[in-house]
Formats: structure tokens, C-alpha cells, sequence
């Protein structure tokens, strides 16, 4: 799973979902884990909207990480890879 532009938010650890609406970030982490599949996040949207692992918020001096287990941060290369060995793509939302 890539997530990309504004999908990056539900690797953040600091959303919080009011309760009376679907906790989407919950059901992506639950769907990426019962699947065991990589919950990858693309590392220039993510620090464009301050979502940053360990590596990242040292870097640039920020004060903390933000990036929630399973989310792992890479950049584009990794979906072109995925691509090429891939039998399809499924994108949601956008143009």
C-alpha cells in the first residue's frame, strides 16, 4: 500500500478521530496488518505535511517522530517498482 498527497495523514500518530466518525487511519493500520502487507507513505508528501519517523524529525530538528507503526517512509522508486511487478493498480481519489 502507497499512500500519497493527503493519504500520507493516516500514517500520523497525532490524528485524532472524533468519535463519532469512522476512524479511517485505524482501518487502513488493521487492513495493512491482517494482509501483512508494507504500509508505505511517500516521504515528499509526508515531510510536506509534517508526518516524520525517527531518521527524519532528527534531520531536521524536529522535536519528535510522528510516523505510526506499520507506515514506513520511501519515495516514488518504491511505487514504480511495486508497478512493474504488479498485475494491477488501484488508486482512490484525486483527478
Amino acid at each position: 500500500m502507497f499512500f500519497y498527497q493527503d493519504g500520507v495523514h493516516s500514517a500520523s500518530a497525532n490524528v485524532v478521530t472524533p468519535q463519532d466518525e469512522q476512524d479511517t487511519a485505524l482501518q487502513w493500520r488493521d487492513f495493512i496488518a491482517e494482509h501483512h502487507l508494507d504500509g508505505v507513505v511517500c516521504i515528499a508528501a509526508a515531510l510536506r505535511r509534517g508526518v516524520l519517523d525517527a531518521q527524519e524529525a532528527e534531520r531536521y530538528q524536529r522535536p519528535a517522530a510522528n510516523l505510526r507503526e506499520p507506515w514506513e517512509l520511501s519515495g516514488l522508486g518504491q511505487l514504480h517498482d511495486a508497478v512493474q511487478s504488479a498485475d494491477r493498480l488501484i488508486c482512490f481519489g484525486g483527478p
